[in-house]
Order: C-alpha cells, then structure tokens, then sequence
C-alpha cells in the first residue's frame, strides 16, 4: 500500500475532517498525519510516496533551511507534492521553494460561487466536467512553465485554479479549491484530488479507447442512436458495431454511423473481438437473455432500465457478470436529472431532517399507446416504465434496508391492452421510513409528482420545487433545478473501464428496483403482505 504524508493543520479550514474524507474514501492509500513543519527536516519524509499540504500560516511559517532542503532533496529524488488550497500562501518567504512549485501567492478572494473550468486535457481531469461551486480564489503569480488544468473567472478574466509541473524526478501537483467542506462533499472534487495523489506518486492509469456495440436499433425515441451519440462524444469511447434482427433498421445505422460495421446475426456480431462493451436497446423481456449472451462472449454490458423483469433473472445477470469478472450496469441516466440532485442535495445536507415518508406519484388518464410498452407479456407491467427511474431515486433517498411490500393493482379501463392500469406499491424499510408509489393510467385527478416528509420539514414537487421547513416557524422556498447531466452516465463506465473508479449506478439498487415491482406484483396477487430482504 502506497504511503502519503499529510501536513495540515490551522484555524481557517476543515482540515480534521478534510482528512477523515480521504481516509474513508482512499483506502488503496495508507495516510500519515502531520501538523508540524519540522517534520519536513527528518529523513522520514523520504519513506512516503507523497506529501500533501493542506495548511495554512497559523500552522506553518517560513521554512527553515533544513526542511526546505530536505523538501527540495525529496521532490528532485521523485518524490510527488500535492499543494492543496491555502497551502500555496506557506512558502512566502520561501524563493528556492516558490521557484521549483512555480508560482507565489498574491492575495485570494473572498467566498462567491463560480465555475471551476476544466479542460479535460490530463489524467487527473479527464472526463471531469466544468463545475458549479462555491469557494475562494487564490490568485498566483506563475513564474515557471507549468500546465493549466482548472481555470475560473474573476471580473471576466480567466485565472489559474489549478496546474502540475515536474521538478527533477518529482511531480507537483497544484489545485486551489478547499475552503470549505461543502467543496470536499462534491463528487468530483474527490476525483480531482484522487487521480492528484495518483499522478504525483506516478501511479496514474493508461488512457485507451474502449470500443462499444449496440443491440437494437429501432425507431422509438431513437434510442440505439442515443446511445451511440453519448458514446461517441464520451472521451476514450467508440461506438463501432451495431446489431438489430430488423435488416431495414442496420441499413438505417450504416447511413447514421458510415465507418460502423452492422449485423443482422447475432453470433456474428458477438464475435467482433473489437467490441469490449455491448449496449443492450431492446424491449424489457429481451434484457436477461440477451445480456447473459454478452457475457458469455466476454462482453462488458450495460443495458437499457429497466434491467429486467423478473429479480430471479437480476441474480442470474449478477451472478455471470461476477463469475465471468465483466461490467453489468443499468441505463439509469436520469439519475442525474436536474429536479432530483436539487432534492438530494437538500435532503442530504439535512434541511428538513431525517426522512420518513415518500409519497411518488406518475401518470395522468390517458389511453395507453398502441406499442409493444402497453403488454405486459414484453414490459412487464406499467410500473417499469418510469417507475424505474422513480424507484431508483427512491432507494438513493431512503438507504435503509426494505423490509415489506403491499402491493395494489386496478385493472378498469383500458381492455385493449394488458399492462395493468394502475399500480401502488406500499413500500416499508428497516428504520421505519414508508413509501407510497403510485403509476396510473386512470388517475382522473392529478397529484404531486414528489411528497417528501422529514422531521424538520419537506418538500413538494408538482410543476416548481417547493421546501418547506419549520425552525422557527414555518418557511417555504421554491428551489430551482440543478443541471441535468447525463453525459456523467457514459463518463463515468469510461472511467471504469479504463481507470478502474467505481460506478456511479450502483448494481444492487438497480437489481432491488426490480425486485420491489416483481414482490409488488407479487403481492397484489397473493392479497397480502411480502417480505423482502434484499
């Protein structure tokens, strides 16, 4: 296990529990804390792989000649040096130092929220987006050649947030956010401070190029297209192969994708040894199968939500994706929809407490239309649909462990077709949280899509987001949407598969959706209460 020195220390930022994040996050590093600088005139800086700074000038003053020997000495020997934050300001007096980092402090702003600007250019910023954040600016002065990673505006300029440089055999890594904890909170400032600790001990991943193939092109909502466009404009993904039993809908693929190569046998397209990763596109009952046929042809796959339809057939598509060592993940973009990180990040910084109860609600009094989504033989049922979306953000609200389903399904209207008309789901969890979620193709009266209670407060959903919160009497709010991003699905299986960091959908809450709508089902059957025990 790789060994850093952490320096920290100071009054201004989180330093305690900044360390506390990496500890519970990095645990391929063995981390040493230090919060005094002479620790820097011992040899034993010499037995860790890294350092990184994160103090300031209440904790670290002027290095003293034998500290900043040694520093120099390590950095030249190929030690690796992350500069976190206020740890720029620390080596003022220090020239020699300010020299081999590459730059001075000037002066920093106060807090205000910005754009941290990133070029995609470099391992430690690759696929990483430009974000919204809210934190200082340290203004430098950049004296040495060095190469800009993270930029941000100030008074419509463009300045350094951000840089690397090498030194000898060493390399320094320079990132200016960190004043708060709230920037440590955010997804991909830990990435950015990861693959920094990984570049400056020389421990990065190799980039390559993870060539992709999809099954089914058909013409609803263009999908196989979708899938093929995300892919292609993910960094390090291809999509070079497609496959559909439909030969007018390949022809359609070729005229879309010219370089692609297409295929109407499935044999054949699963031995194109090219195809690292297969895309299933296909209608819900055809996801088992189909993906269980990837694996068994050494394929990463993902396919489209809902996984499937049966929980039996999500342990069997788990168990060959572990047997076999392979990716399986789940088309669960909207897991990045606007409305829903706005409501996670206020339910997960507490704003209205411990939550208790859900109320979901989807649907309106429609006829359903006249495709394959209207059987329940090939969707399985109306709550699959979005139902799925909706369950999933469900159980990344509530962690708990499900304990018990009540299911209820109202067949009523529309004969033509066999999906059910509406379907609720009564879903109660280990802690005590209870949800009640509600698909209808006959609800004459609308409802809010989010009803969301916690012991502080709660928020509501129908048109605006509304947080209402009683401390000191009752407040309401209407909270905008966060950006919808759902690149970050096909970014983030790139940094998978190429860099090995976790995936973002997480496998068991995908199986778990599906076995909440199978139990429910289930038990609008049976008329009674199912236990499930994921």
């Amino acid at each position: 296990m790789k060994k850093i020195m952490i320096l920290n220390g100071g009054e201004f930022h989180p330093y305690n529990q900044f360390v506390n994040i990496l500890k519970e996050n990095f645990k391929n590093y063995e981390f040493e804390v230090f919060q005094e600088k002479n620790i820097l005139a011992s040899d034993k800086i010499f037995n860790y792989e890294g350092l990184l700074i994160y103090t300031d000038t209440k904790n670290f003053t002027k290095l003293e000649e034998k500290e900043e020997k040694n520093l120099i000495k390590y950095i030249e020997n190929g030690g690796g040096l992350f500069l976190l934050h206020s740890s720029i300001v620390c080596f003022d007096k220090n020239e020699k130092i300010q020299k081999i980092i590459g730059s001075k402090f000037i002066s920093h702003s106060p807090v205000f929220e910005f754009e941290l600007k990133s070029s995609n250019s470099h391992f430690i910023n690759r696929r990483i987006p430009s974000n919204i954040i809210e934190d200082e600016f340290y203004f430098i002065d950049i004296f040495e050649q060095v190469n800009i990673l993270f930029q941000g505006y100030w008074y419509g300029k463009l300045f350094t947030l951000g840089y690397i440089k090498n030194y000898g055999n060493g390399r320094i890594f320079y990132f200016s956010p960190g004043h708060n904890l709230e920037t440590f909170e955010n997804k991909d400032i830990l990435k950015i401070i990861k693959r920094g600790i990984d570049w400056i001990i020389k421990n990065e991943k190799e980039e390559k190029e993870i060539k992709c193939g999809i099954i089914g092109y058909g013409p609803a909502f263009g999908m196989g297209k979708h899938h093929a466009d995300l892919i292609n404009s993910t960094y390090g993904m291809k999509a070079i192969s497609f496959y559909d039993i439909n030969k007018e809908r390949v022809e359609q693929a070729k005229r879309d994708f010219p370089e692609s190569k297409v295929y109407t046998d499935l044999n054949k397209f699963l031995n194109d040894k090219e195809i690292e990763l297969v895309v299933v596109v296909t209608p819900h009952n055809t996801h088992k199968e189909l993906a269980i046929k990837c694996m068994d042809a050494e394929k990463n796959v993902i396919v489209e939500k809902p996984m499937c339809i049966k929980l039996k057939e999500a342990d069997e598509m788990i168990e060959k994706a572990n047997k076999k060592n392979l990716m399986l993940n789940v088309f669960h973009n909207r897991r990045w929809d606007g409305d829903f990180l706005a409501m996670e990040k206020i339910i997960k910084r507490g704003k209205i407490g411990k939550i208790f109860n859900i109320e979901i609600f989807m649907g309106g009094y429609e006829m359903p239309r006249e495709w394959w989504r209207s059987e329940k033989e090939i969707s399985g049922g109306i709550l699959y649909d979005w139902g799925a979306h909706f369950l999933y953000w469900l159980l990344l609200l509530i962690p708990s462990k499900i304990k018990s389903i009540y299911g209820i399904i109202q067949k009523r209207k529309w004969y033509n077709f066999s999906n059910e008309d509406e379907v609720k789901s009564i879903i109660t969890f280990e802690n005590g949280e209870i949800a009640d979620v509600q698909s209808s193709s006959i609800a004459s009266i609308p409802k809010p899509r989010w009803r969301i209670l916690g012991e502080k407060g709660g928020i509501i959903q129908t048109d605006t987001i509304k947080v209402y919160k009683y401390e000191n009497g009752m407040s309401e709010k209407i909270v905008p949407p966060l950006k919808t991003e759902y690149f970050r699905f096909y970014n983030n299986i790139a940094d998978h598969l190429i860099f090995k960091e976790d995936l973002e959908i997480d496998i068991l809450i995908a199986r778990n959706v599906i076995g909440i709508i199978d139990k429910t089902i289930e038990s609008a059957e049976k008329g009674k209460l199912i236990e499930f025990n994921p």
